[in-house]
C-alpha cells in the first residue's frame, strides 16, 4: 500500500465514522421538543397579532390576524412532520 492509498483509506474511514455519528445524532433529536420550542418562539410573532385582534374594531384585521396565526401554526406542524419523515 502506497502513501496515497493509505491517505485515501484513512479519509474514507474518518468520513464513514463522521457520517454514522451525524446520523445517530440527527435520529436522537426529539422532534416533539423541537416543535414545542419553535411554537414557543413563534409566540413572539403571534402575540402581537393576538393583541391586535383584542384591541381593534376592524373585522378585517381580526380575520387577517387569525388567518396569519393559523397559517403559522400549520406551517410549523407541516415542517416538523416533513423533517420526521426525512430523518426516519
Amino acid at each position: 500500500m502506497n502513501h496515497e492509498e493509505i491517505r485515501k483509506a484513512v479519509a474514507d474511514a474518518v468520513v464513514g465514522f463522521a457520517r454514522s455519528e451525524a446520523e445517530a445524532a440527527i435520529k436522537s433529536i426529539d422532534l416533539d421538543d423541537v416543535q414545542t420550542m419553535v411554537e414557543a418562539q413563534m409566540k413572539n410573532l403571534t402575540d402581537p397579532l393576538e393583541a391586535e385582534i383584542q384591541t381593534t374594531t376592524s373585522w378585517w384585521v381580526k380575520i387577517r390576524n387569525r388567518l396569519y396565526i393559523t397559517l403559522m401554526q400549520q406551517a410549523v406542524k407541516a415542517i416538523v412532520v416533513d423533517v420526521k419523515q426525512k430523518i426516519a
